[in-house]
């Protein structure tokens, strides 16, 4: 194992962030300040709906936790202009988004990336419909859902918890409710990018709808919830590919700085299609006595993506035969110049589906001082892709470009929107099918015992085991085909698409059915390419924890103290199957099985301490573990010779003997409770790591390999030496994280009586880690820790009264590493830019007489319409550029 040497950086405030810091600090104080002396009581008492009801039932949540939580209520939930509950959860205290196809879906709690959160639905770990192990939280609709807790600090009896947090999807408890409840929604939507192409969809829409009864005397519960969302695709994207040094093809008089970065080459696309989602959600409860229980939940959620890509993509490098001239050198980059190189007019077609199911089932008896309650769960995903590639072009042109921004300035020698010059079999004239797929299953049993005590610190004491059983795979299937004629050019196949918006000439595209019909002969994409065959995996976990905990209640200095100390034992078995790739010339496959057993035990802590005036001191501590991402336990190797027959080994590929991450971590916060209507709060948390994952290039002895032989043409094979490199994640040891974050939620009515039905909330985290890891993949760069934006701003402004409610809210993160996907699930780190998105919901509900419980309602989506960014190492070096246009929808609701 090699140790990541890092440094150690001061925690520094820029004085914007520090601005707002002390301007939420000031508006709590100022609310402590204003007059109370009407009675946090009789305050308390007054019974409040919509966007204030939700706000107070998450205050309450956070306010009784004995640890350090973020809550939303299902009411605060239903008030936000959201199309999941990612949305909603991003605004939350330490939480931040990374926006997919639009669409907030990878969530990152306090600084880290999504893969070290878990997710769990009623309090059950959750299978993925992505490529690995984190969730895509689009797949749950904000309508199905009740409510949502996200742990920051760990407890012991939190089976499937996250290093950096858990997040607690729940469905609702109908027994709960005291009354029938039914309640209907529908909204129609438009994409502000319009028609980008002809034929394209702009419109779309939302129904849900949702009933809760109970039967029986109310021993008998029933919920049923449906959610329908119909989206269109319409976005247009620019995209740079990396910046390299002089080298491969690029050659010329005009290539005189051998150090400079040049652009590898570019695409412009437009998406469209449509994107669906149906979602269900079933509980049953039955609760015929005090002493026993019985509740069955059921989810299922069934996704589809239908996209038609257009588009011309220019690589600049390596087999485009690339010729720059006349380049200017800007900060080291070839910004602006003129290059031979070999467009390409690209159509594609993507389809997607993803099925998302779950049940469980939870039994409860209580008897006399004892509580035990057994919970059966399975959870299934499957997600099946296929993508179909045409490529034609026109052979070399000369392009001049010019960088005065993420989108380049473009003059091309050549024209792309010909039915004459555009052939369907021409240069570049062929086709490839990726068709990846993934299975996910989850089974687990879980056995708690409670037992209460009368007097003394411990008040209660759990203790339980719980067993799961997760096997992921994956199926990376694909294959290339050729046009019959070279020459083909229908048409009645071609049409003009302009690609202005992302700074390209019109180009001709065609109907990819039509085409394959006409000039294509058939492929197979079941057979399997052996080049492909390292993307092929299974992967098995079984893991057994058993838990304790005892619930503390006592006094210090004379004032209340509860929480909890605890202990878990994880107990974990990986293994995976796949395949090492011997590449050519040795040119064949080796089946390979490895994996590894480990235990881990963490320890917990929390307190909460009540101070005078509706104060809470809480501290957390402890110990917590995330599972390494399953692409990088993939047994997966491909091994291959530097030079011809007798060239030095080199290998990459997974490490199914990966340790998870790791760490140590202390939580402390302060906040201030304003009865149940507000709240103001000051948090810190440190992290240290005692083990992570990064992809390193390190020494390696292939001796073990099967390296000599014949090659298919007869020649011997024997490399010079069994001494090479391999590259492969590794755990690194070392480094911290640590964060400070700043929260408030204050009805300005207790300000000044004028501003009743006014109200704020906002919070500031700001992040820093002493983590610097080397990735073979960036080269000699540093790379901060994946997910980690040094600051994430939100803040919600809304107003209440008689009927009428506006709501106005902003996120923001700055610069970061994420992951964007690629073909079949795969996915690759990038510097994702500061991004901010604003949202505006207007509504209005009869409050009484006939139509009592009708409401109606505007939401815009992404108000300013706001880019979403890359870049390659530094912001001058541009990569991606995406504008998703602007959501706009008008619904009515109705509840009885």
């Amino acid at each position: 194992m090699k140790t990541v040497q890092v440094h150690r950086d001061t925690f520094r405030l820029s004085p914007v962030v520090a601005g707002c810091a002390l301007l939420m600090l000031a508006a709590g104080a100022q609310a402590q300040q204003a007059p109370a002396a009407q009675g946090d009581n009789k305050l308390d008492t007054v019974t409040v709906t919509g966007i204030r009801k939700g706000i107070e039932d998450a205050i309450s949540v956070k306010k009784n936790a004995t640890s350090v939580v973020e809550s939303i209520s299902a009411e605060d939930i239903g008030k936000l202009p959201d199309i999941s509950i990612a949305e909603s959860i991003s605004r939350l205290p330490g939480l931040a988004a990374q926006r997919v196809n639009g669409q907030a879906q990878q969530i990152s709690i306090r600084g880290t990336a999504p893969d070290l959160s878990s997710a769990l639905l009623n309090g059950r770990e959750q299978v993925s419909t992505s490529g690995d192990r984190y969730v895509e939280y689009d797949q749950y609709p904000s309508e199905l859902i009740s409510a949502v807790t996200v742990y920051k600090t760990g407890d012991a009896s939190l089976v499937g918890q996250g290093l950096a947090g858990t997040v607690n999807l729940q469905t609702v408890k109908p027994l709960n409710f005291g009354k029938r409840t039914v309640a209907f929604n529908v909204r129609g939507e438009k994409n502000s990018n319009g028609a980008i192409s002809d034929g394209a969809p702009s419109t779309g829409n939302r129904v849900s709808a949702s009933y809760i009864d109970q039967f029986a005397d109310k021993t008998l519960g029933l919920a049923v919830g449906f959610a329908h969302s119909d989206h269109p695709v319409s976005r247009y994207q620019f995209e740079t590919w990396n910046w390299v040094k002089n080298g491969g093809n690029l050659s010329g008089a005009g290539v005189a700085d051998k150090d400079a970065l040049y652009p590898q080459g570019f695409k412009g696309l437009y998406y469209t299609g449509r994107e669906k989602r149906d979602g269900v959600m079933g509980v049953l409860e039955y609760r015929p006595s005090t002493s026993f229980s019985s509740t069955l939940d059921v989810y299922h959620s069934k996704f589809s993506y239908d996209e038609t890509r257009r588009g011309m993509e220019v690589p600049f490098e390596n087999w485009s035969g690339a010729n720059f001239n006349s380049t200017t050198i800007t900060n080291g980059l070839a910004l602006a110049g003129t290059v031979q190189a070999t467009p390409v007019v690209r159509n594609n077609i993507l389809t997607r589906e993803d099925k998302l199911s779950a049940i469980g089932w939870n039994n409860k008896w209580v008897v006399d001082k004892w509580t035990a309650v057994l919970d059966l769960s399975h959870s299934t995903a499957d997600h099946d892709e296929t993508l179909i590639e045409m490529n034609s072009g026109l052979g070399a042109d000369t392009i001049t470009y010019n960088y005065a921004g993420p989108v380049p300035t473009f003059k091309f020698g050549k024209v792309y929107d010909s039915n004459a010059a555009v052939k369907l079999g021409g240069p570049f004239g062929n086709g490839y099918v990726n068709v990846p797929s993934f299975r996910d299953k989850l089974d687990a049993v879980r056995l708690d015992f409670t037992r209460d005590f009368d007097a003394g610190i411990i008040t209660s004491v759990d203790f339980g085991l719980n067993y799961s059983r997760r096997e992921k795979s994956r199926q990376h299937l694909e294959t290339g085909f050729n046009a019959l004629k070279s020459d083909f050019a229908s048409a009645d196949l071609l049409s003009p698409t302009d690609l202005s918006r992302v700074g390209l000439p019109a180009i001709l595209a065609w109907d990819i059915d039509k085409a394959l019909a006409s000039n294509f002969g058939p492929y197979t994409p079941a057979v399997l390419n052996p080049w492909g065959a390292t993307k092929n995996w299974a992967i098995k976990e079984n893991v057994s924890t058993v838990y304790a905990k005892a619930n503390l209640e006592t006094e210090l200095l004379g004032r209340p103290v509860r929480g909890n100390v605890g202990l878990q034992v994880v107990n974990t078995d990986q293994s995976s199957t796949s395949n090492t790739l011997l590449q050519w010339p040795l040119a064949s496959l080796v089946p390979v099985q490895d994996g590894k057993k480990y235990t881990d035990v963490l320890p917990t802590l929390n307190l909460s301490w009540s101070l005078p005036d509706q104060q809470q001191l809480r501290l957390g501590a402890g110990q917590a573990i995330a599972r390494p991402k399953l692409d990088d336990l993939n047994a997966s190797f491909q091994v291959g010779l530097s030079a011809g027959n007798t060239g030095t080994p080199s290998g990459s590929g997974g490490n199914p003997r990966l340790d998870p991450w790791k760490s140590d971590y202390l939580d402390l916060s302060w906040e201030k409770y304003f009865g149940s209507k507000g709240y103001v709060a000051v948090a810190g948390f440190y992290k240290r790591l005692k083990s992570y994952i990064y992809n390193v290039t390190t020494p390696f002895d292939f001796k073990d390999y099967p390296l000599t032989g014949t090659a298919p043409d007869g020649t011997p094979i024997k490399p010079s030496t069994t001494i090479g490199t391999i590259t492969h994640p590794e755990n690194g040891q070392g480094g911290s994280l640590r964060g400070l974050e700043f929260s408030l939620s204050v009805p300005l009515e207790m300000v000044s009586p004028s501003l009743k039905g006014f109200g704020v909330q906002g919070n500031l985290s700001l992040t820093d880690s002493s983590i610097n890891v080397k990735d073979s993949r960036f080269g000699d760069q540093n790379l901060p820790l994946p997910g980690l934006s040094k600051s994430v701003l939100n803040l919600t402004a809304y107003y209440e009264n008689n009927g009428y409610s506006l709501r106005v809210s902003q996120r923001h993160r700055s610069n970061f590493l994420g992951s964007i996907g690629g073909p079949g699930g795969t996915s690759e780190k990038t510097f994702i830019k500061a991004d901010t998105v604003v949202d505006l919901q207007l509504g209005y509900e009869i409050q009484e007489g006939t139509y009592k419980g009708l409401s109606f309602l505007l939401q815009v989506n992404n108000l300013t319409n706001s880019a979403f960014q890359t870049f390659s190492g530094s912001e001058d070096r541009y990569r991606g550029w995406e504008k998703y246009g602007r959501q706009t929808l008008l619904g009515v609701n109705y509840k009885l």
